[in-house]
């Protein structure tokens, strides 16, 4: 048999698609100038799938409000096993730490110390312990218990009394301070004491001639430093003691580089950042000590700051104008893992710092050195909670844009910083200049969120898209603080710290809903040419858009450049789903009088996994640019593609262009 295959007739192909969307959104360009595969506008959207942009995560609270709290300071997971997690937050009010043992539902006070309230926290846990840090207040330490720990000030050793043994007196002065050291530093020194012998250090014969030295007991003191020197004011160390009691016969040999102290450390260094870096804890942004990088011990000693138990400090740039603000672990050019400084300056720009550990002996004593370098033509951050790395780099925000830190392309051994916010460079630099040490960050499913101040406190949050490598602005709320916490069963959530109240709030994509209300989602494209001369008109008839996953309502509103009327608005449309419920009427049904279940179910709602629709449009057009938005709650959708449909015209140009 014979078929006949009807002819079919070719259709004019579509006057423009735009079905990718791989450049984000772009605030850099003119609206005229932005290419199909750029957004100009993406309020409360997020990009998915292969970049498709969708309405952004709603927000609901996390577990239920600190009583007595109107603000959180700050917040942290502290990792009790493998399946045990707990929360610590402290309060913004009172200053009070709190935990919480069940996903956030109840919270107890713990107690032993308190921390001055409206300073941003800072929490790194180490083994078991968790340290809170902030600046001002003495580290904290938690533990698992009720009680927080602190490290009290040590005194400096008094009454110290000197003695010679077979040495007698003679034009010979030696000099003597005794330090007190604690777990995490060191006591100032006592008071100088002085005594007069026959001989110079140098020729007593190490076993009958000595001199006695005792002092008072200090409370919490560990061990105790002796410093000597036979000219005042010049005394170096020669030997520690556990006991309040030494005997100087001149074998210890005087160890230079290491001098009476300035500063009393036993409360441990004021820093207000922490990061793990080479098994050793590093912490900056001192508040005592501006140009200060402070070091711990490693192993047993991981939590002692003190020179004498491996920690130490170095200065960078002593008396200069950049300030160290924040520590990463990150690497060198050749790849080797090194202390990572950012650092500020009056310009918001800073620079960057890299700091690794050399072991030097003196005599019989053994201690770490320092060795900073600077990283050649880098570029710092004013955002000590803006820093978070991101698989091979490190991005940060400044006042002039947000940059990385990474290998330079092609170079070998080289790291370099680069501005990565180009195309939204109008939009950032138009957030509130004096709030930029406020933003913070946080790298989640792919992407690095950032939340700013575009008024007077972070009140936007801004996406770098790490997969597609670009930008998502912005989201119409912001975070004091971004963290993650993984409940009983498993499941890790996205939360902030909202600028005020005393609850948290998990972002998530399963959520459509800001607290039950509304979220406005409005996407805008740019004002798109129909060829490559820019002068080109044609008779649009309509546009087509396509949706995925559709409910709820949007409005559609089409724009274009008319050639008598110049940038209207042309046509608008609201549009709504086509779902259906579907269920059973059990009761009224041909089933008689049986029973299948006693469970009432509520129907369930059916999507369409694409829907499209038509805007009608029906003008002579130059330019043309589609807007979509949602002004009711419960919407979700997709930009799957929109297509433009008409022909080209042949026309002369518009008289008003002349």
């Amino acid at each position: 048999m014979k078929i006949n295959i009807p002819t079919t007739t070719t259709k004019k192909k579509p006057l423009l698609i735009v079905d990718k969307f791989d450049k984000g959104t772009v605030t850099l360009l003119d609206d005229s100038r932005i290419g199909p595969n750029m957004a100009s506008e993406t309020l409360n959207m997020i990009q998915t799938q292969d970049g498709l942009w969708t309405n952004r995560w709603g927000r609901e609270y996390y577990g239920l409000e600190i009583s007595g709290e109107s603000v959180i300071d700050g917040a942290a997971e502290y990792v009790v096993s493998d399946t045990e997690r707990e929360m610590i937050a402290v309060g913004g009010t009172t200053g009070t730490v709190y935990r919480s043992q069940d996903d956030c539902q109840t919270w107890e006070e713990l107690t032993g110390s308190t921390l001055t309230p409206g300073l941003t926290p800072h929490f790194m846990q180490i083994n078991s312990i968790m340290f809170i840090s902030n600046g001002t207040d003495n580290l904290v330490q938690y533990n698992g218990t009720t009680t927080l720990s602190t490290y009290s000030e040590l005194a400096a050793p008094a009454n110290v009394q000197l003695s010679r043994n077979v040495l007698t007196t003679g034009s010979y002065t030696m000099y003597y301070q005794i330090t007190a050291l604690n777990a995490v530093g060191e006591s100032v020194a006592s008071t100088e004491a002085s005594i007069a012998v026959n001989k110079i250090r140098d020729t007593w014969n190490g076993t009958t001639e000595s001199i006695g030295i005792t002092w008072n007991v200090v409370n919490g003191a560990s061990r105790y430093q002796i410093y000597w020197s036979d000219e005042s004011g010049q005394e170096a160390y020669i030997d520690s003691v556990t006991t309040n009691a030494y005997t100087d016969n001149a074998t210890m040999q005087q160890n230079p580089y290491v001098v009476v102290p300035n500063d009393n450390t036993t409360t441990a260094p004021k820093f207000k950042q922490m990061e793990l870096s080479g098994n050793r804890i590093w912490g900056t942004n001192d508040s005592q000590n501006f140009w200060r990088v402070h070091y711990s011990g490693v192993g047993q000693y991981i939590a002692y700051f003190s020179e004498w138990y491996g920690g130490g400090w170095v200065d960078l740039d002593k008396g200069g104008r950049e300030i160290p603000l924040a520590i990463k672990h990150y690497k060198t050019g050749k790849g080797d893992s090194a202390a990572t400084v950012l650092c500020n300056n009056p310009e918001g720009e800073g620079t960057i710092w890299q700091i690794t550990l050399e072991s030097v002996t003196v005599g019989e004593t053994s201690f770490t050195v320092p060795i900073p370098v600077k990283v050649v033509g880098s570029t710092g951050t004013c955002s000590p909670y803006g820093v978070v790395k991101v698989g091979n780099d490190l991005i940060f925000p400044n006042k002039q844009g947000v940059y990385t830190l990474s290998n330079a392309p092609q170079l070998l051994n080289v790291l370099a910083t680069a501005e990565k916010s180009q195309l939204i460079r109008p939009s950032y630099r138009g957030i509130n200049q004096g709030l930029v040490e406020n933003i913070c960050g946080i790298f989640h499913d792919a992407k690095v969120f950032f939340s700013c101040a575009v008024g007077d406190e972070n009140d936007t949050t801004f996406i770098f898209d790490y997969e597609r490598r670009n930008w998502n602005w912005a989201w119409n709320f912001g975070a004091k603080q971004w963290l993650k916490a993984t409940d009983s069963n498993g499941k890790t959530h996205l939360l902030y710290i909202p600028v005020t109240g005393g609850q948290l709030v998990e972002v998530s994509e399963d959520f459509n809903l800001d607290f039950g209300g509304m979220v406005r989602t409005s996407y805008t494209s740019g004002l798109l040419p129909f060829s490559k001369d820019d002068n080109t008109f044609a008779k649009v008839k309509d546009v087509v858009l396509t949706l995925g996953r559709f409910r709820g309502v949007l409005d559609v509103e089409i724009l274009g450049i008319d050639g008598k009327k110049g940038f209207i608005s042309l046509a608008t449309r609201r549009i709504e789903d086509n779902s259906s419920y579907s269920a059973i009427d059990f009761a009224n049904a041909l089933w008689g009088n049986y029973e299948f279940s006693d469970d009432i179910d509520v129907p369930t709602l059916f999507i369409q996994s694409m829907a499209k629709k038509i805007i009608k449009v029906g003008k002579k057009l130059n330019k043309i640019q589609v807007h979509i938005y949602s002004v009711t709650a419960g919407v979700r959708y997709s930009i799957l593609n929109f297509q433009v449909r008409g022909s080209i015209m042949r026309t002369s140009l518009p008289s008003n262009w002349k």
